[in-house]
């Protein structure tokens, strides 16, 4: 008898153990994608903002240092919109600047936007498997969890995760944002095709440096508000409810 019992014990005392472990995964996963999911819904409510992109146009004069109107303006923050979102390819349009019909982009220009393009939808790429990964998470919660206490200490974990993040970003944007930018586009290209002129590459001249500044804060502000949410509701579930007794287990 003790050859047959002892196995299948040591079968469904395994099961348990299994399913804790892939809890636990779960729980980290959350942890650490939760913060690309708010990255990700951030810089897609930025590159998908046409009213920004043709605010930035007329706080930065670029129908002057272009040459551009404002319908061909107008069209090519739509067609940047629509880049951003689209299969991986080229942009490019004929344009009139200063009387003279011309490509908007050199060949430079237009191989940068693929990298930048292909940048761009690896976020928004992840954006959803991080939010597949935290709907599993909550899922976990509804199903197994006997408190809410575990999930919203998950919360604040990566609620700090993001703050480290934001206030790191935003001390280094308004102590040396040029810097900080150079950098950045070393470590996300390989190439160097991101070093425009402004004097003649059409690209840096519809988004000049003030431009990137301004959406960097915006970016930074929506990150912080959703972040400033998230642990909101992580605290919210380690308190007790009135009349359920003590969550916190």
């Amino acid at each position: 008898m003790r050859t047959t019992v002892r196995p299948v014990a040591a079968r469904v005392s395994a099961a348990p153990d299994i399913f804790d472990w892939v809890r636990g995964l779960v729980s980290l996963a959350f942890v650490l994608m939760l913060p690309l999911l708010i990255i990700g819904t951030s810089l897609r409510g930025l590159v998908t903002d046409r009213d920004l992109m043709l605010r930035g146009f007329r706080d930065n004069q670029v129908a002057t240092t272009t040459g551009l109107d404002d319908p061909q303006l107008q069209r090519i923050a739509d067609a940047f919109v629509v880049y951003f979102q689209g299969p991986p390819g080229q942009i490019q349009m004929q344009v009139t600047a200063f009387g003279q019909s011309r490509a908007l982009f050199n060949a430079k220009e237009v191989t940068h936007m693929e990298d930048v393009q292909r940048l761009i939808q690896f976020f928004l790429q992840m954006q959803i498997v991080a939010a597949v990964i935290v709907v599993l998470r909550v899922g976990v919660a509804v199903v197994a969890d006997r408190a809410t206490a575990p999930i919203g200490r998950e919360l604040l974990w990566s609620a700090a995760l993001m703050v480290a993040l934001v206030v790191l970003v935003g001390a280094l944007s308004l102590m040396d944002f040029e810097a900080l930018w150079t950098r950045f586009h070393q470590i996300a290209f390989r190439n160097d095709l991101w070093q425009l002129d402004p004097s003649r590459d059409y690209l840096i001249m519809l988004f000049p440096e003030p431009f990137w500044f301004t959406a960097t804060i915006r970016m930074a502000t929506t990150v912080a508000l959703q972040t400033l949410a998230v642990a909101i509701v992580g605290v919210v579930l380690l308190l007790p409810l009135p009349f359920t007794g003590n969550r916190s287990t």
